[in-house]
């Protein structure tokens, strides 16, 4: 399919970091501790939440754990598939969109540059999220629903076929967790167990619920990449895509191998690690400049990076020649000023730099769930 001239460039967008700063699977595991139905008042269940991230991020940063437990299907992200059993007991479909629909947690000026961004540039979104809040948020800022790859989450359905699951939470949560909190958080001392719950060979009623979640994270980030290039005959390697994560990685490593755009906003080192543009910024008008020097970006940021040192205590300072008058007119008025690096020609100390100043501002900007992976 060959591109309409007239047709916009393409930008594809994760969720939960570069447009909101809300982690919604994880505000959902904070709760279940106020949910009467599995009996976890006792619990930190937020704390759950993250050993089961950390757990997340073992099966995909360790080297052939996946095939010697049978799990090469499982991708980045499949923290929602581990957790989606104790939702579907707790909280109906309506819960979750109203949940959802009280709080969005839209990064601050990202509205506005969406909305600069419209008249030239066709925004998907492709996200981990449940769908319940990937289409509320999506819908709020008026991104089409067609444009949005996320996590299909049928609770209700799945509630339909819903056995107890209490003594499969129970092993869960009252033997395996407690044993990681009285092992200082190590988790080390529960991964056999950990490994034995969820991919035994004979699955418990929980994995059964479980394994009937796909999440969108990893490869299947990278098909949607490859769909959206089906769909409107855009090449990968002219788009732009933004990630923060290890679910991201795929998708920004796709890009980057095609000569694409791929950027690391306010990420960890996992995404740092596939992508070839960072950038830091508390503000999701920091994004501007990208975009607006698309055509020519490897010199714009070579400038950027060049000159960082005389303006970076004032925005006001930034010369007219390197940024539009409009970008320029957003960063004082804010007042802030994005750091944007291009990472081909970085020793490996600057990188580790950028990394300590990405988690940083990632840890500082999106709070509690900052620290997951």
């Amino acid at each position: 399919m060959k591109k309409n001239l007239s047709q916009k460039r393409i930008t594809c967008w994760d969720l939960e970091g570069p447009i909101t700063i809300l982690d919604f699977a994880a505000d959902l595991g904070r709760l279940l501790n106020e949910k009467k139905e599995l009996k976890l008042n006792e619990f930190d269940m937020a704390e759950f939440f993250f050993m089961i991230s950390l757990y997340d991020d073992y099966l995909i940063d360790t080297p052939g754990i996946k095939e010697k437990l049978g799990i090469n299907d499982y991708q980045p992200g499949d923290t929602l598939r581990l957790m989606a059993p104790l939702y579907v007991s707790s909280f109906s479909n309506n819960e979750l969109i109203t949940l959802a629909s009280k709080n969005f947690g839209i990064l601050t000026g990202i509205q506005e540059l969406l909305s600069i961004l419209k008249k030239d540039w066709d925004i998907y979104v492709i996200s981990t999220s449940y769908s319940q809040f990937a289409h509320q948020v999506t819908q709020e800022l008026n991104i089409k629903k067609e444009n949005v790859y996320c996590t299909d989450f049928p609770i209700d359905e799945l509630k339909q076929s819903y056995t107890n699951i209490q003594n499969d939470v129970d092993n869960l949560i009252r033997t395996i967790f407690k044993k990681y909190l009285v092992n200082q958080k190590r988790l080390d001392a529960v991964l056999n167990d950990l490994n034995t719950f969820f991919w035994n060979k004979k699955p418990s009623e929980y994995v059964k619920i479980m394994n009937n979640i796909k999440v969108r994270g990893g490869k299947r980030k990278e098909i949607a990449i490859e769909d959206i290039s089906n769909r409107t005959g855009i090449d990968i390697r002219e788009m732009v895509a933004i990630g923060d994560s290890i679910t991201d990685i795929n998708m920004l490593e796709r890009l980057n191998k095609e000569g694409g755009i791929a950027i690391s906003f306010n990420g960890n080192r996992f995404s740092l690690k596939y992508a070839n543009i960072a950038l830091t910024s508390k503000n999701g008008l920091g994004f501007l400049p990208i975009f607006e020097n698309y055509n020519n970006l490897n010199n714009f940021i070579a400038q950027w990076e060049i000159n960082f040192t005389s303006f970076e205590s004032n925005p006001q300072l930034i010369p007219d020649k390197l940024i539009s008058k409009k970008a320029k007119e957003y960063f004082i008025k804010h007042n802030f000023i994005p750091k944007i690096y291009n990472f081909n020609n970085k020793t490996t100390q600057e990188l580790n730099e950028i990394i300590n100043e990405q988690e940083k501002m990632r840890k500082l900007v999106r709070g509690w769930s900052g620290k997951l992976g």
